[in-house]
């Protein structure tokens, strides 16, 4: 994670959480002088458009002081039904969804519901009951939404 976004992640984090809205992605980059920046937001509930508009009228002042510019292009999405899983930090965010899970040294995908994450683990619960998992063996991993009916 670049320095700017780390920036922004500290300082918005605590914000949104106040808000009931998890900050699952943070990214920046300036073109043309311009800031360009992209907010990826979760709420277990789901995200409206009326949730992404109440977080452009909190952070869009902030940013304007963290970044000392008035030159800020500002976009704010939901992560989607089947985003791939960027960091660590997001399997605690999705706890209680579904994913499916790639292993370095596995060919098969594994689907499960996140019942536990932490630092260096995640649990899935299966049918064929829970499995921990060392989150450096994991290869890839995204949310799987048809499970979600399940």
């Amino acid at each position: 994670m670049k320095d700017v976004e780390k920036k922004i992640l500290d300082d918005l984090e605590p914000v949104l959480q106040s808000m009931g809205i998890e900050l699952v992605e943070v990214n920046a980059a300036v073109v043309k002088k311009i800031f360009n920046i992209r907010l990826v937001i979760f709420r277990e509930e789901g995200i409206a458009l009326k949730d992404c508009e109440g977080v452009h009228k909190v952070v869009q002042p902030r940013f304007e002081l963290l970044l000392e510019s008035r030159d800020i292009a500002l976009e704010i999405t939901s992560p989607g039904i089947d985003r791939k899983i960027k960091g660590n930090r997001e399997y605690r965010i999705f706890k209680g969804k579904s994913i499916r899970v790639l292993l370095e040294d596995e060919s098969e995908w594994i689907s499960g519901r996140i019942s536990e994450a932490d630092a260096e683990t995640l649990t899935l619960s299966a049918q064929d009951g829970d499995r921990r998992i060392q989150l450096n063996t994991i290869r890839k991993a995204k949310l799987d939404h048809t499970m979600e009916a399940r």
